[in-house]
């Protein structure tokens, strides 16, 4: 189309000739500016632009109100704040990127002076945790990548407290691809109250003038023969521990085409809840678990031969091997190790490395690598790699052809020998492919959401996926404003073809799934025609007989706790949240009750590393009403404590310090059972709030277990040992090798290790 035949939208926070007119966009502004709205619209067709003007209308119509724009990483909200810069006519200082890197008391005079802000959903609920400030100002709240607002993550609560705490509340929710799954759509829905949904495909009549067409194709491997010897002697290793299995009844055959990963992930995970609910559980279970831990491991083996090739299989078993001759191996890496057939496919990956042997894959992406820059020499072309080996192999490999220069682009996350790459670094490299100093770009899973990578002209897949989000979202990466081309490499009769299908297939569901998405768009229109009939009729409150506000439950929280499930839960209930650094406890509810809390894994780790006791000391010296609360569905079986030691600390917790120990299902229980306690102390007690003074008083006693436990491979039963034979502190710090020997429990390594803290000089 002739630029100068475009039309542009003209308002006055909108640069002039900044946004093009879109019908689809007018559409989907016209009704996302009247109702809560989600917004399903393919990648590259300006979801960021839509939150633009949306963004422009309320803060015309709300000028003294703030927008909030969220998206999950630090990259993203930059680039949507890059975008908000370029077109809209607001001052630089009224649109602020806020993350976890500008520290709280900075965020909190942002919130005072800018307008809009870009941030991660994290950064906002601790802050909204802590009451730095509130949304009730906010009259736009955008969610990019809003698939991901279900279970527990922060877009889910963020919600929550913007309904509950804004005065004109609105939200545009924004997604690519919603998933697959029907009843986590419905949950997205639910979770952010969506009113209205505006649903696009390139195939839409009002998007489809825009969108270039999209080459895909896939392109098929046949594995060597010396591959698949490999991989025999792997499948025969894989059976050999599914024999076991079979015959203990757990599954039915030892087919491989009939057992797969998720198989054998979601039976150890059976078998070890099975053992955690047993006090004494059979052997073979234990060896079970085991032989499903092999497993797991033999399956990536396979994964690795059939869809990445020789050198990662090679690495891969090299740590295997290495890690079994550790001390710490555990019996499955041992097993493994020992087993013949793995050993023979070991020494079958080695000989393929010395003979230089590579995936035929390679070969085909070289050609079709070389072949794009040959037609068009100013390509630019990503491939996709899953893993971060496999992504290294690529780029040294395509650095063999002439006028191609790859960058390999990974994630944060550091492995052995792998450092990640930092955020400054990851944009340092999109902005040079951009400019062209890098013409192709190798990435893992990270170069799939959301980041504003430059439209390629071929995108190549290394090794089919098998989710359709993940197969749209790469695919995004092409014909946005020109044609472009995505080929998929597949190995055939591996796992790539089983991938392959599966994502074609979910995709289609997904297609199918559309079409349950406008039923559940007509179901969201009918609920919100049916909630404006209600405000309608619903007669306002008469003159006089407003109820006064409930007075605020307060509770000083420990700021390690802001991101537990308990602290958003108590948000939720309407507390008010105290956040401190607390020396003693996790939740202080009055001037009398300090709450230690733990998770049913991190007592049964206490207990282990001897931590519980001397918090369940300086808590019960600290607050007249000590409590433990332990979350979790079973405390017994957990983190390989065995319940005979459970009982005992429990025992000893209530009984021995005097501590009242409540276990309650989950978070929630926990936020409910602190609020009503808080509520009666504050409210029918009238007790007041308050942080009991830095440090605990303790008792002389306990001072001098306390500073005896301090010692190398002291615990409190052993300081009360030594304190009991010696009289006092003193007497411990001055006996000699011979002495501390001769107490229960304290060998020569302790004698030694003790003495040798006491008396080597200070440096």
């Amino acid at each position: 189309m002739d630029m100068s035949a475009k039309e542009y939208v003209t308002h006055p926070l909108i640069k002039p000739r900044a946004i093009e007119k879109r019908l689809y966009q007018e559409t989907i502004i016209g009704t996302s500016i009247k109702w809560n709205t989600l917004c399903i619209l393919p990648t590259g067709l300006g979801k960021t632009l839509i939150a633009v003007l949306a963004a422009a209308y309320r803060l015309r119509k709300f000028p003294n109100s703030k927008c909030v724009f969220l998206a999950p990483t630090k990259p993203l909200t930059l680039q949507h704040q890059e975008t908000f810069l370029n077109v809209m006519t607001l001052p630089d200082n009224k649109l602020r990127l806020v993350t976890g890197e500008v520290a709280p008391e900075r965020r909190q005079s942002l919130w005072e002076d800018a307008q809009i802000f870009f941030m991660t959903p994290q950064v906002l609920q601790n802050d909204l945790l802590a009451g730095r400030y509130t949304l009730k100002d906010v009259s736009l709240l955008v969610v990019d990548e809003a698939h991901r607002a279900v279970g527990d993550y922060a877009y889910v609560f963020i919600a929550e407290q913007y309904y509950q705490q804004a005065t004109s509340p609105l939200l545009l929710a924004l997604t690519a691809s919603p998933g697959s799954e029907i009843e986590k759509i419905r949950a997205v829905v639910s979770n952010l109250r969506i009113e209205n949904i505006e649903l696009r495909t390139r195939e839409s009549p009002d998007v489809a003038p825009y969108v270039p067409h999209v080459a895909f194709e896939w392109k098929e491997v046949t594995l060597p023969e010396r591959f698949r010897e490999v991989g025999r002697r792997l499948k025969q290793a894989m059976r050999s521990r599914l024999q076991p299995i079979k015959e203990a009844g757990f599954i039915e055959t030892r087919d491989l085409t009939k057992v797969g990963v998720r198989d054998i992930l979601g039976l150890q995970r059976a078998l070890q809840r099975r053992i955690a609910a047993e006090s004494q559980p059979p052997s073979h279970l234990f060896q079970l678990v085991s032989h499903c831990a092999a497993l797991i491991r033999l399956y990536h083996c396979m994964e690795l031969l059939e869809t990445q090739g020789i050198s990662a299989l090679a690495s891969y078993l090299s740590g295997v091997f290495d890690k079994a001759k550790s001390s710490g191996a555990s019996k499955a890496i041992r097993g493994l190790a020992q087993d013949p057939d793995v050993q023979e496919a070991r020494l079958l990956t080695e000989k393929l490395v010395a003979d230089k042997v590579e995936h035929p894959k390679l070969a085909v992406l070289k050609r079709l690598v070389h072949r794009q820059f040959k037609d068009v020499p100013e390509s630019r072309v990503i491939v996709f790699s899953r893993f971060r080996g496999t992504a290294q192999l690529i780029e040294k490999t395509l650095k063999e052809l002439p006028d191609v220069i790859p960058i390999r682009f990974v994630g944060q996350a550091s492995k052995i020998g792998d450092p990640g790459l930092t955020q400054k670094e990851q944009a340092k490299i999109l902005q040079a492919f951009r400019d062209g100093s890098y013409n192709v770009l190798v990435a893992t899973s990270v170069g799939e959401e959301g980041l504003d990578i430059k439209e390629c002209n071929l995108v190549i897949f290394y090794e089919a996926v098998a989710s359709a989000v993940r197969l749209i979202q790469r695919r995004g990466r092409t014909g946005r404003t020109q044609p472009g081309r995505v080929v998929v490499l597949v190995a055939k009769g591996t796992r790539d073809q089983g991938y392959y299908w599966a994502a074609i297939r979910k995709e289609a569901q997904m297609k199918e799934l559309l079409k349950e998405m406008r039923k559940i768009s007509r179901d969201v229109v009918r609920d919100r025609k049916q909630a404006t009939l209600k405000d309608f009729i619903t007669k306002p409150t008469p003159k006089g007989q407003e109820t006064s506000p409930k007075p605020s439950v307060k509770i000083v929280i420990d700021s390690r706790e802001l991101r537990s499930g308990i602290a958003k839960s108590l948000k939720s209930l309407g507390a008010e949240l105290q956040v401190e650094t607390l020396e003693v406890g996790d939740y202080i509810l009055s001037d009398r009750v300090g709450v230690e809390t733990k998770t049913a894994n991190d007592f049964a780790q206490s207990i282990v590393d001897k931590r519980l006791f001397t918090q369940l000391a300086v808590l019960r010296d600290t607050f007249p009403i000590p409590l433990l609360l332990i979350s979790g569905e079973s405390i017994y079986g957990t983190g390989g404590v065995s319940h005979q030691a459970v009982r005992g600390a429990l025992a000893s917790a209530m009984i021995g310090f005097r501590v009242s120990t409540i276990n309650v299902a989950n978070p929630e229980e926990a936020a409910n059972l602190l609020y009503t306690i808080a509520r009666r102390e504050q409210q029918e007690r009238k007790h007041t709030l308050s942080i009991r003074g830095g440090k605990p008083s303790l008792s002389t006693s306990a001072l001098q277990e306390y500073i005896i436990a301090s010692l190398p491979g002291i615990n409190t039963t052993l300081a009360k040992r030594l304190l009991s034979k010696f009289g006092n502190v003193s007497k411990v710090v001055q006996a000699s090798l011979e002495e501390l020997e001769e107490v229960q429990g304290i060998g020569k390594a302790k004698a030694k290790a003790i003495r040798k803290a006491l008396d080597s000089p200070y440096e």
